[in-house]
């Protein structure tokens, strides 16, 4: 989040008019409240407890219920877009940016962060090698730099800042990172998730424990099994 920020506000020093899109709880709007007091705040969520919950946490913005794909706002509504940690659901990216420029003003800037290409790359190798044969592979995919670089040309928006970090984090066991997964939502995020609340459909036992085993002998160590988190970033305008 205060990466995402540090790339947006020199592009939009004083943004007067701002939209989080997949705004959760309001925790970057809150950011941009302490930082622009003045500045008028939006956010949209999919999921309708999820709004309400930032709307009754905050009397900073005005939290609406929406999708990324069909913005609940007039066209040219901001100067300023942001995404953080949401549009790496999507199986298109195309349709949810050009509904990022059409609010946008002329001008006006959209900056996003979501996981790219490499992330959790150890939980995909050790359920691709756990499968049973001949089943399908249900993890998910996330896009790549080169997505979202065609993504934002599609879309109508001129690429400013296109770039990224990695993050690895260390879990005590597979199963421990799994259950992590699941508690911060992205075990269900997916359309390709299944019954067992992780971003590769883990449902049959057998399968699981398969997995388990081959992601421990690859990637366990000291530290536990190491978990990747490839975070693209990327700021754009609306020429």
């Amino acid at each position: 989040m205060d990466r995402l920020l540090e790339l947006a506000l020199p592009a939009v020093p004083v943004p007067r008019r701002v939209l989080d899109v997949g705004a959760g709880t309001g925790t970057l709007l809150a950011r941009i409240a302490a930082i622009f007091p003045g500045a008028l705040l939006a956010g949209v969520d999919l999921a309708a407890g999820m709004a309400r919950t930032a709307q009754r946490r905050s009397a900073h913005a005005h939290f609406s219920v929406g999708d990324a794909e069909g913005l609940p706002f007039r066209a040219g509504a901001f100067d300023l877009v942001l995404s953080s940690s949401t549009l790496q659901w999507l199986p298109r990216l195309e349709p949810a940016l050009a509904e990022a420029r059409r609010v946008l003003s002329p001008g006006g800037v959209v900056a996003i962060a979501l996981f790219g290409g490499a992330t959790l790359h150890e939980l995909h190798g050790a359920w691709r090698e756990a499968l049973p044969g001949g089943a399908p592979d249900r993890c998910h995919h996330f896009h790549g730099e080169r997505d979202v670089a065609a993504a934002l040309g599609g879309a109508g928006l001129a690429a400013d800042t296109l770039t990224s970090e990695r993050i690895v984090e260390h879990h005590a066991h597979p199963l421990a990172l799994l259950h992590a997964l699941k508690r911060i939502g992205a075990g269900n995020a997916a359309a390709e998730t299944g019954q067992a609340g992780s971003p590769c459909g883990l449902g049959a036992r057998g399968t699981l424990e398969r997995m388990a085993r081959v992601y421990q002998a690859r990637h366990g160590g000291p530290d536990g099994v190491a978990a990747t988190w490839d975070v693209l970033y990327a700021v754009a305008h609306r020429p």
